[in-house]
């Protein structure tokens, strides 16, 4: 039953891609590339007056330093040296089998089943078949993942059910592995999840209610086109979160289209949990909150409120939520998807809030963190300077240094975003998207009449990037050092040219080469694949 032919050749394309980028292609997978520090300071070089200038300023020496420290964080891996995490399910070998087919060790690979009739036809299957050895843990994926520090190369995570979910804790298991660090620096996450039963009118309006306000801040959303799979998000379209007319209200529009909304709903929500949500939830988790900041995520509620404030006297109409929604769109989520009156913004059905807490409570894994509280304290720090809140250190690299005359200008003026989230970074270990190597399939197993989504994500803790800065009382110096600045501005620019039509949360103005440079256009993710 878990060898469908639409199921076998999704598996087998999803494990194909994550083996292949891990090993023989691993430099194109990680999100900047050994030769793109040395290629942005050559194309620089070929232009003239202060292009030419800085890039004259980025010797060969600092380059190779970055290349051989690139080399050390990247690293390289056959097939036999991944180790892989997968769900068991009844039939532990076809997975299994794949794998070794690949190259993989078979005694790198663990399987995990934690229902007591499917782990003990598992253990059968295993028994009767050609290995009898294979690891099957009578085990939940996710508390495994944290309760053990052990890490993978390639996690597959076939949950069978939709995300989020009331029983499976399907987000939770997610965010576990990115709580926990249960990847490798550059590792692969599959994952597959089912379409929710949209038959039933409640769970069509709970998951459109989330999916919807999810989607309705993001400034670039799919347009489906295999040639340039971008198209602008619902609020340049003129489109209202939710009400009257049906043709105006994104909520609608994603009722009407669910399962094209859904799988874009699954990409942009793991992006959104490795990179920030996770991480920065870790954080303030840690104790290590209190070392760049001198007020809790608590504490600093209260002064985020006005983030989130629809007020028509206000100029604009609003904070800056409601004004620069693409730019916050993860604390828009949150604010919009509580219980309220105010008629701007969504106004979930309180039916679907049985979906949305679980939603809400399982964004930070286990044990639960106050996801809602370190989200909007962090953009209340990043729109509003921070400078009254921000211990010493972080003062004065982020309020007290003077950007644009010390640093070179490029495609975007230099602010203290290139300071805020690649110091906390450092502490809080995200997992950034590959967006060009992502895979994303759609199928319909034989004999069944649920349709599943399958994501292949490489993700990279791009350490050769953030690990290049100093600790944060030396991070300024760093950037009055000509050669050391440019090589990172360098390979953040790389990064960014992932994120921006992703994710706006990180750095905006850190691009030195403009997406319409040749060779340097954003990295796009390509249309979900249809098989069967």
């Amino acid at each position: 039953m878990y060898n469908q032919p639409q199921k076998k050749t999704a598996r087998t394309a999803a494990l194909r891609h994550a083996v292949e980028v891990l090993t023989e292609k691993r430099e194109i997978g990680a999100i900047v590339s050994q030769s793109y520090v040395r290629q942005v300071r050559d194309d620089l070089a070929k232009r003239t007056g202060h292009d030419k200038y800085a890039a004259e300023k980025c010797d060969d020496q600092a380059i190779q330093a970055w290349q051989n420290f690139w080399l050390g964080k990247v690293g390289t891996r056959t097939a036999g040296d991944l180790v892989v995490a997968y769900l068991a399910g009844p039939e532990p070998m076809n997975d299994f089998d794949e794998l070794v087919a690949l190259g993989v060790h078979p005694h790198s690979i663990y399987a995990f089943e934690s229902e007591n009739k499917t782990f003990n036809e598992a253990l059968a299957s295993a028994k009767a078949s050609h290995y009898p050895l294979i690891k099957i843990i009578k085990m939940p994926m996710d508390r495994y993942l944290q309760a053990v520090p052990m890490m993978f190369d390639i996690i597959y995570f076939d949950a069978c059910g939709p995300l989020p979910s009331t029983s499976q804790a399907t987000l939770r298991t997610v965010a576990n592995i990115f709580r926990y660090q249960r990847l490798n620096p550059l590792g692969v996450l599959i994952t597959n999840f089912a379409k929710p039963d949209i038959g039933d009118v409640g769970q069509l309006h709970a998951y459109s209610d989330i999916v919807s306000a999810y989607l309705y801040p993001k400034g670039m959303l799919e347009s489906g086109n295999p040639e340039w799979n971008m198209t602008d998000g619902a609020v340049a379209h003129g489109m209202i979160p939710k009400g009257l007319p049906e043709d105006e209200s994104f909520f609608h529009k994603v009722k009407a289209d669910f399962s094209n909304f859904y799988g874009q709903y699954i990409t942009r929500q793991l992006f959104d949990l490795a990179s920030f949500i996770v991480p920065m939830a870790r954080l303030s988790a840690s104790g290590l909150w209190p070392h760049f900041f001198t007020k809790s995520p608590v504490e600093l509620a209260p002064h985020a409120a006005a983030l989130k404030s629809f007020d028509e006297t206000l100029e604009f109409g609003g904070g800056d939520y409601i004004v620069d929604a693409d730019m916050n769109t993860v604390g828009w989520t949150l604010a919009s998807l509580n219980k309220h009156k105010d008629e701007n913004y969504l106004a979930p059905d309180v039916s679907s809030f049985k979906l949305i807490d679980t939603w809400r409570r399982e964004l930070g894994g286990l044990p639960n963190i106050p996801v809602d509280d370190v989200v909007h304290a962090y953009l209340l720090l990043r729109n509003e300077g921070g400078g009254q809140w921000l211990k010493p250190a972080m003062k004065e690299l982020v309020a007290g240094y003077a950007y644009m005359q010390n640093m070179y200008m490029f495609c975007d003026v230099p602010t203290s975003e290139l300071a805020l989230f690649p110091v906390l970074a450092q502490y809080a270990m995200p997992y950034h998207y590959n967006a060009e190597q992502t895979r994303r399939y759609t199928y319909v197993a034989e004999g069944r009449s649920t349709e599943m989504f399958l994501d292949v994500i490489p993700f990279d803790t791009c350490r050769y990037l953030y690990d290049w800065l100093p600790s944060t009382e030396l991070v300024q110096t760093s950037f009055d050092t000509e050669a050391h600045q440019l090589v990172y501005r360098f390979a953040l620019d790389g990064l960014m040219k992932h994120t921006i039509r992703y994710n706006n949360e990180y750095v905006f103005g850190g691009h030195v080469m403009g997406v319409n440079d040749d060779g340097y256009s954003e990295r796009l993710l390509s249309v979900r694949r249809k098989i069967g």
